[in-house]
């Protein structure tokens, strides 16, 4: 388990897997992923039950704890499609629970992420990519040391409308510098 100031970042349990359905099969969050289709009980099971045979991703719930030291699932971030010969990955997060968002949550779960990819796993680049639209997570990451490195313009189609989506990094070097 990994410890913030306001939240933890703890493994992935299957009794997640309601608040994860009513998240992902929300418009108002998946404009913000990569996809779209309806996800069925049966899918985010077998989704949870096939991350142990994962070499190239480590997913973590982001959990914050209440007044009577009950434990609560805000959201989920992860390092994916680990490339470990390079040493880079690529950074993915969701605040589900709408009254947790824009409260700085995301960013205290990214910092405590890119430590544990740089420290612990040993990465040398993180990587991520957001839709031009999505400001919130964009100063987020701006704020965390992220560099945007470019675009690919029109490349997402979301809510009637084509998205610029942008490729943004931060090195292990500049982490450590900033700390």
């Amino acid at each position: 388990m990994l410890k913030g100031d306001r939240i933890k970042l703890g493994p992935v349990k299957r009794e997640y897997v309601e608040s994860y359905l009513k998240w992902l099969n929300d418009p108002e969050i998946t404009q913000y992923l990569t996809f779209f289709r309806p996800l069925t009980r049966m899918m985010e099971e077998d989704w949870i039950e096939n991350l142990k045979n994962q070499n190239d991703t480590i997913v973590f719930g982001i959990i914050i704890t209440d007044e009577n030291d009950a434990e609560k699932l805000i959201g989920n971030c992860g390092l994916h499609a680990i490339d470990w010969k390079n040493r880079v990955g690529e950074v993915g997060i969701i605040i589900g629970e709408k009254e947790y968002q824009g409260k700085g949550y995301g960013t205290e779960a990214m910092e405590l992420l890119l430590e544990y990819g740089f420290k612990t796993v040993n990465l040398n680049r993180i990587q991520l990519r957001v839709y031009e639209f999505n400001s919130r997570a964009i100063n987020s990451y701006n704020k965390i040391g992220f560099v945007e490195e470019g675009r690919m313009r029109q490349a997402m189609f979301v809510n009637g409308e084509y998205h610029d989506t942008i490729f943004m990094s931060i090195l292990q070097e500049e982490w450590l510098k900033e700390r």
